[in-house]
């Protein structure tokens, strides 16, 4: 049995060199004219777009992975294609409301650098990471900034914002951190939508950012809507926040040090679990 991955060139998508990796597959780029495999997963948009231009279409079985936001500018094209053509569509669960097809719930598989992971003991440091779209505030940092302001008034916080850094960089930095603020979105009428189209109001995500950081002992919290992701694996324990309640949910974590060591220890067992490459090569192939 051979399987296929197609995905832009720079295989970075969905963490594709190292599923490529656990599913012993071979990685295609777009500019792919044969793809002479078996089974073929398609990463992203980018890469469904693609298939639906190649003229063999001969496979066994055929999947696309959604881990990208961008995806719902195209969902009604891409739910449909998807349905006609009889593809399984694997996705992360913050996309859930942009889905008129049924989907498989999915997250990307993390590999990091062995690294030392030491937290300082005399104060507080919270890392957040604005994204590559920082300026467009799509991650609520600017409301975040403001709230970490106001509570570093109260207590010993070293608030360190992931930006103009190398990846290897941003690794060691939040390896240091007790708290990970992931995205402040939901409820937030403040904070521009027009990636998603109109379509409905974005409710956040657990993104890759989020999962290193529960992989790196960082207490992590994110606005995103709780959905239904067993019989798959159970949701992940992130700290559930919105915009009118992350300042008093963030300040719990600061102060309960019992209470954010015990979330700490439930989100790195679920991430090793669920976000390594052994599972998800499972579970992104049980389609086949």
């Amino acid at each position: 049995m051979s399987i296929g991955i197609l995905t832009v060139k720079h295989w970075k998508y969905f963490a594709a060199e190292h599923l490529s990796k656990a599913l012993n597959a071979k990685l295609f780029s777009l500019t792919t004219k044969d793809i002479d495999v078996d089974h073929l997963i398609i990463l992203g948009m980018r890469g469904l777009e693609r298939y639906s231009k190649l003229k063999n279409k001969n496979f066994k079985s055929i999947a696309v992975i959604f881990s990208d936001t961008n995806f719902c500018k195209y969902h009604k094209w891409c739910n449909d294609y998807i349905r006609e053509n009889k593809i399984a569509m694997y996705a992360m669960p913050d996309l859930d409301d942009y889905c008129f097809n049924s989907y498989r719930p999915a997250y990307q598989t993390i590999t990091l650098p062995n690294i030392e992971i030491i937290k300082p003991t005399d104060r507080i440091v919270i890392c957040h990471s604005p994204g590559a779209k920082a300026t467009h505030n799509y991650k609520g940092t600017k409301q975040i900034n403001e709230i970490i302001k106001a509570l570093s008034e109260k207590y010993p916080i070293d608030y360190k914002v992931l930006k103009n850094l190398s990846w290897e960089e941003c690794i060691k930095v939040k390896s240091t951190a007790h708290i990970f603020i992931d995205q402040l979105t939901k409820g937030n009428p403040h904070i521009p939508q027009k990636r998603f189209g109109g379509l409905i109001k974005y409710n956040g995500a657990l993104g890759k950012s989020g999962i290193e950081g529960m992989l790196l002992k960082c207490c992590t919290i994110t606005t995103m809507k709780r959905v239904e992701t067993r019989p798959y694996f159970p949701f992940p324990p992130v700290v559930l926040t919105d915009y009118q309640n992350f300042k008093g949910d963030l300040e719990l974590l600061i102060k309960d040090v019992e209470y954010r060591n015990g979330l700490i220890e439930k989100q790195f067992e679920w991430v090793s679990d669920y976000c390594s490459p052994e599972f998800v090569k499972f579970n992104v192939t049980r389609h086949i």
